[in-house]
């Protein structure tokens, strides 16, 4: 079974959070939850150093908003079972606004076979790889084998997850500008102190 990772978006305002994500209205009129994102594990590309380097939070510790959509989307009796759930905080706007930046999807090391045969056609992308710790871990005489290398994804995932920051983007930008203007208070003020990306595993 594929490993699933589906992502969610909350704002910080005045030390609360607020869940961000869009909602898409039904037919019959209901309003339905949509994740930023969602992406196998096999296809992530680019957005794997931020998946590995994520940082664990409780159910909660999401923002009030969010326990509340993700308890609504099931039936009451398994909620004890969301709320035990792990939810990792994959980073910031920043953090994705870099992968656009990179100018290489993928950079990690990769056995020398394993490059002779994918620059030479032999397979069409290349799935066994390590980062530096893992190939740190290795013996010694292990670690000869392993070189490092940088190639582009050909899954189309650039484009993904381009689209991805873009609605990100536009997320942060709705939720600025829908905050109550105070007296007194400048443009600035009102914008969201903080804004983090976080995913599940599903």
């Amino acid at each position: 079974m594929s490993t699933y990772y589906d992502f969610m978006v909350e704002a910080k305002y005045k030390d609360k959070w607020y869940n961000i994500d869009l909602h898409t209205k039904d037919f019959d009129g209901k309003l339905r939850h949509q994740y930023l994102a969602t992406f196998s594990r096999s296809f992530v590309g680019q957005l794997e150093s931020l998946i590995d380097g994520a940082w664990r939070i409780d159910f909660d510790d999401l923002a009030e908003s969010t326990q509340n959509l993700l308890l609504s989307s099931i039936p009451a009796e398994c909620e004890d079972s969301v709320r035990l759930e792990q939810f990792y905080v994959a980073g910031n706007l920043v953090d994705f606004e870099k992968l656009l930046k990179a100018p290489y999807q993928n950079e990690y090391y990769v056995t020398r076979n394993q490059i002779a045969a994918y620059e030479s056609h032999e397979i069409d992308d290349i799935c066994d790889y390590l980062t530096v710790h893992e190939v740190l871990e290795l013996p010694y005489t292990a670690r000869s084998e392993y070189v490092l290398y940088r190639w582009n994804d050909v899954f189309d995932n650039a484009e993904k997850i381009r689209s991805m920051v873009d609605r990100l983007r536009f997320q942060v930008e709705c939720f600025n500008e829908a905050l109550p203007y105070e007296a007194g208070q400048s443009y600035g003020d009102r914008a969201a102190s903080q804004v983090r990306v976080i995913y599940r595993i599903s």
